[in-house]
């Protein structure tokens, strides 16, 4: 952001950097105007929301789009509140051609409690008896994304610095206990190889104090960089895995240059998780990869990215990807 929307945000140098973000600095110590993952609050609150009427005829068109392109349903895992109410009343209007299971977003929180609060918040979606809209569960971020996923090595970019965790693992295991005591299921973000490891750690403690649990009430979303060895243990704790080609079509310059070739190649890798027998499905991460069904299924039979093929050796079939959609 600029000068002016850090005035507006009151945001100086001397503003405390939020747990699981960061306020950019330049080598001289001023502010830089970047925010990352927990400290994008500072702004985005002052983007003036839209009218209501302009959202729901913004999702009458999208999901027009969408049923046309053959996508029946989508899995919205960045649905706030105010979102699902706005689904809600795009349902009542009849405005809604695809069917939608929303993830409520946890994204921005910090501790169990608020998590408790946003619960609360849910108690009144209870009812999925609506086969067009319905909440899934709560949607969790542990790392960042493109250029703060947590990797364990360096960035190459950047030999000091190798991502960031938005939680602290014994307080993302309170979050997440805290919300399958209400018996919903989570969804949560990880991308980096860091990331995946300990998204790992956190639900095998949650599994090992909450014995029983419903197969798919935690799920691991992208996956990006999972390798052999915590893909073989995401498949012995029965995760279940989303993973999104487009994205890594769309991004693979971009990524080249925070993590190198060697990484960007290993992103999604949909034969090894095929291989080992995981739960495994499919989608695009739109607005961030372009969604479509059928780009997704091409991607995965011939890796291909904007910057030519990436990791051909986790190429899958046409069938395959065709029953991860």
């Amino acid at each position: 952001v600029n000068h002016y929307a850090l005035r507006l945000a009151s945001s100086t140098e001397d503003t405390p950097v939020p747990p699981g973000g960061t306020i950019g600095r330049g080598a001289d110590g001023k502010l830089d105007g970047r925010l990352i993952d927990n400290a994008l609050h500072l702004v985005e609150h002052l983007v003036p929301a839209p009218d209501r009427a302009e959202r729901i005829d913004g999702l009458r068109l999208a999901t027009r789009d969408y049923a046309a392109t053959g996508i029946g349903t989508v899995r919205d895992c960045a649905v706030t509140p105010e979102d699902y109410a706005v689904l809600l009343a795009a349902r009542e209007a009849g405005a809604l051609s695809t069917r939608v299971r929303a993830l409520i977003s946890a994204l921005g929180l910090t501790s169990a409690a608020q998590v408790e609060d946003l619960l609360d918040v849910m108690e009144e979606w209870r009812d999925n008896s609506d086969p067009w809209l319905s909440v899934w569960g709560v949607k969790f971020g542990l790392d960042g994304g493109l250029e703060a996923g947590a990797t364990e090595e360096p960035y190459a970019c950047d030999h000091a610095f190798s991502g960031m965790l938005i939680w602290e693992p014994d307080a993302l295991v309170e979050a997440v206990e805290a919300v399958i005591r209400r018996g919903w299921r989570v969804g949560t973000h990880a991308y980096g190889d860091r990331a995946v490891r300990t998204l790992l750690d956190v639900y095998e403690r949650v599994l090992e104090r909450n014995p029983g649990l419903p197969a798919g009430t935690l799920v691991m979303e992208h996956g990006g960089l999972a390798g052999p060895e915590q893909q073989a243990r995401a498949v012995v704790l029965g995760i279940p895995v989303t993973i999104q080609q487009p994205l890594l079509h769309d991004t693979a310059e971009v990524e080249e240059g925070y993590w190198g070739p060697e990484r960007v190649a290993r992103l999604f890798p949909a034969r090894g998780w095929i291989d080992l027998g995981a739960e495994v499905s499919a989608g695009s991460d739109f607005p961030v990869g372009q969604f479509g069904a059928m780009r997704s299924i091409w991607g995965m039979i011939t890796r291909q990215t904007i910057i030519g093929v990436k990791g051909p050796e986790h190429a899958i079939t046409y069938d395959e990807a065709l029953t991860l959609h």
